[in-house]
């Protein structure tokens, strides 16, 4: 790995630790949307199940890819 690659544990560490704010700035900026009447609460729920589940994937590939890597 050349030196200006980052490991991929730093990678799935940094979406690990920032999943909480991400959860959280996701909803309030939904819930905006929903208070204008832009969109609906199911709207609301499927963009941040999406949100989160699209988060995970990337820990799950980034882990896959640095085990793979050794």
């Amino acid at each position: 790995m050349s030196p200006g690659e980052g490991s991929p544990w730093w990678k799935v560490m940094a979406l690990a630790m920032g999943l909480p704010s991400l959860i959280v700035g996701t909803f309030f900026g939904l819930y905006v949307l929903v208070q204008k009447n832009i969109i609906g609460w199911v709207t609301l729920l499927i963009v941040l199940l999406l949100v989160i589940g699209n988060t995970f994937f990337f820990m799950v590939r980034y882990g896959l890819v640095g085990k793979n890597r050794k």
